[in-house]
């Protein structure tokens, strides 16, 4: 590509990041991370140490806020609670133990939205949910954001893809943080892809956090088959040591 291509995609990519960084919601997730107020519609609730704000409408797309200062600098998604059966109390664990942050939605991605926007989080670009990843992230530039989802092997066309456990993801590259959590997933007795690398298929080719202007590397994707969401539901030391091999890379 000319370099005068490149400068033109690098100019476009940063007008995209930067359009997400002037949203209201954005600036009062910057304060709300550092101060818990009420952000209307949103309703403000704590809970000991935990703060979250609950959605009360479909407004903006709704979705959950959770924030406990006492655990560690790194963010828990769970786009899909409805969709993804299972993917919320997993997503649940890992905040409980370990991050400061889980973010969820609060409506059935499939549902008529308000506006014009889908009601997808993976798919909506102004939302809560994408603006405490961006403001959390500005206060903690070195924070990984952990976004869990499932996926049917049945759906896979590949080998890899039919026979995984766990699919991670970085995006379209990845590095040795991505490799790191691979090898430690695999060593727990999961199958477990890299995209891009051991696997060239993903669910989420297409997610719209990757456009929000995060920390390059700092968003990985988690993609768990249907029987690996059954085992980490069920099996809590399982749970544990998945945990575990999240919490080596933070």
């Amino acid at each position: 590509m000319k370099p005068i291509s490149l400068y033109l995609v690098s100019i476009l990519f940063s007008s995209c990041a930067f359009s997400h960084y002037t949203q209201p919601l954005y600036k009062d997730m910057l304060s709300w991370f550092k101060t818990p107020t009420d952000i209307a519609p949103w309703q403000l609730q704590q809970s000991g140490q935990q703060w979250i704000l609950r959605a009360t409408t479909m407004q903006d797309g709704g979705g959950h806020v959770f924030f406990n200062p006492l655990n560690q600098r790194c963010i828990v998604s769970v786009p899909h609670k409805f969709y993804d059966m299972g993917t919320l109390p997993i997503g649940q664990f890992i905040y409980d133990t370990l991050c400061q942050v889980m973010v969820s939605n609060s409506h059935q991605r499939y549902v008529k939205s308000p506006d014009t926007y889908p009601m997808d989080f993976s798919k909506r670009p102004y939302n809560i949910h994408n603006a405490a990843l961006i403001a959390y992230q500005t206060h903690n530039i070195n924070a990984k954001v952990f976004q869990i989802h499932g996926f049917s092997n049945k759906k896979r066309r590949t080998k890899q893809g039919k026979t995984a456990d766990v699919i991670v993801s970085q995006g379209k590259t990845s590095n040795l943080t991505g490799q790191q959590l691979t090898s430690c997933l695999s060593q727990l007795g999961l199958t477990t892809f890299l995209y891009g690398t051991s696997i060239k298929e993903l669910g989420g080719t297409k997610n719209i956090v990757h456009k929000l202007g995060l920390q390059p590397h700092s968003f990985i994707h988690i993609e768990l088959s249907k029987p690996t969401r059954t085992r980490l539901r069920q099996e809590s030391s399982l749970l544990k040591k998945f945990t575990t091999c999240l919490s080596r890379i933070i």
